[in-house]
């Protein structure tokens, strides 16, 4: 993907859960899903009629999306992009008001009576000299949903 493949990775980071990939798929691929990961930190809007990750359209926009921080503070707004999307995995390619470039890949495989769940995520921001500080604010932000991750589905 071009510049996306020789840039580091504000993060790359990988939990084991306590529910089986085809539990965790649909929760992890639903808009209550989502924010239950980003909660109390941040939420996302998303479309009122939701949307179906399996018969998405690649490539092209599917919703925009407000990011909010606490739940009622605008401070960020999201194009979502599907790039790849398979039975236990996704790539996101999509941009931000703040990020020129928002790639997200999720990953999940089995493992015993769990999954592991991994997250690697590279951005460009807009303005490139707050690159190092956007890296740290990602990484911050999928180290708490990680957390969340942990909490909500404890590995047995």
């Amino acid at each position: 993907m071009g510049e996306t493949s020789s840039r580091k990775p504000a993060i790359d980071i990988t939990s084991r859960v306590g529910r089986p990939v085809h539990e965790l798929w649909p929760i992890m691929t639903s808009a209550a899903g989502v924010n239950a990961e980003l909660n109390p930190l941040i939420t996302m809007t998303f479309p009122q009629a939701g949307f179906d990750f399996s018969s998405a359209p690649l490539n092209r926009p599917l919703f925009t999306s407000w990011i909010l921080l606490f739940r009622f503070l605008p401070f960020d707004r999201h194009t979502f992009v599907l790039n790849e999307i398979g039975p236990s995995h996704f790539v996101e390619t999509s941009h931000t008001l703040l990020q020129k470039l928002w790639r997200h890949e999720r990953y999940l495989t089995e493992q015993g009576n769990g999954a592991k769940v991994r997250d690697v995520v590279t951005v460009i921001p807009s303005l490139r000299f707050l690159s190092p500080l956007t890296n740290c604010i990602v990484a911050a932000i999928f180290r708490h949903r990680h957390r969340r991750l942990a909490r909500l589905y404890p590995p047995t």
